[in-house]
């Protein structure tokens, strides 16, 4: 898994971890959040700033580019029929990855 090569990292520290990918929100929305702690590395010291990092398939990328321009760029107020049809988007992404995923371990084996 990716969350793991960044942890494997010793000057890369795990502050936070938000797992939607097993507990998707309300919206349908996947992803799995980690906040980790980074070396900048500056002329005269070494400041550790947090950074979010945001792992999401290309799917669900593109799903919530969608939902945020609904939610924030949404010139129309009635979007109860684009949350409808977005929920269904998600639960039918995660599905169609499933089986993509388990065709790709099969043909591993």
């Amino acid at each position: 898994m990716l969350e793991s090569l960044f942890l494997k990292q010793e000057d890369v520290k795990l502050l936070k971890r938000k797992d939607y990918i097993e507990h998707p929100k309300d919206n349908g929305y996947r992803s799995l959040h980690i906040v980790v702690s980074v070396p900048v590395f500056l002329s005269e010291r070494i400041e550790h700033t947090p950074v979010e990092i945001q792992i999401r398939t290309i799917g669900m990328d593109m799903w919530e580019s969608l939902e945020h321009k609904m939610r924030y760029k949404n010139t129309k107020k009635d979007t109860k029929a684009y949350q409808e049809t977005l929920l269904e988007c998600a639960r039918q992404i995660s599905d169609v990855e499933d089986k993509m995923q388990n065709m790709h371990n099969e043909i591993e084996k």
